[in-house]
């Protein structure tokens, strides 16, 4: 019996120092970024009511490059679409930065001030949004949780096409544009 409770002491000891070794480490590691320091607020009264300006300055170069990292053309969803067959059987979160996009679109996240390059982004989120509606219209979960296309592959290898060549035209003129 004492062998047991033994068992549990060190259990509990070893336990509640595991607990506070993961705070100590959460505290160093994510707070220390959140501490603040007078010396960080040197900018004018003025700036203290638009908080935009404050944070880094939104201009289309930083948008274009948080576009750029989320769908870069060698990794992630345009190099699965660029490289595999919607025939085979693939898990959808090959598609996560596709529909990332997407839906960050309809919030309105990449809005470019350069008209060029806003009419380019708008063309590539309509073909990123056609070929999502029929992929979605056209494909099947299996048992697994990955997908398989029913039918129309024809189509969406169509879509996926014309999807690419705005991608590339898009990032073509933008990188051009913005001088990256």
């Amino acid at each position: 019996m004492h062998e047991i409770v033994n068992n549990y002491k060190l259990f509990g000891v070893v336990f509640v120092t595991v607990s506070l070794m993961v705070i100590v480490v959460y505290k160093f590691l994510f707070e220390k970024d959140n501490r603040i320091e007078e010396s960080d607020f040197d900018y004018e009264e003025s700036e203290i009511s638009n908080p935009i300006s404050v944070t880094t300055p939104i201009n289309d170069k930083n948008i274009f490059n948080k576009f750029y990292k989320l769908l870069p053309p060698v990794a992630g969803s345009i190099f699965f679409l660029r490289n595999n067959d919607m025939t085979m059987v693939f898990h959808v979160r090959s598609l996560d930065g596709i529909y990332t996009f997407y839906e960050e679109c309809k919030n309105n996240v990449y809005l470019f001030m350069d008209e060029e390059l806003e009419a380019l982004k708008n063309d590539f989120y309509l073909a990123v949004e056609q070929y999502l509606f029929t992929f979605e219209l056209n494909s099947k979960e299996t048992s697994s949780g990955y997908y398989k296309v029913r039918y129309n592959v024809d189509g969406l290898h169509i879509l996926i096409d014309d999807l690419l060549k705005k991608y590339d035209k898009f990032v073509y003129i933008g990188q051009k544009r913005l001088m990256l």
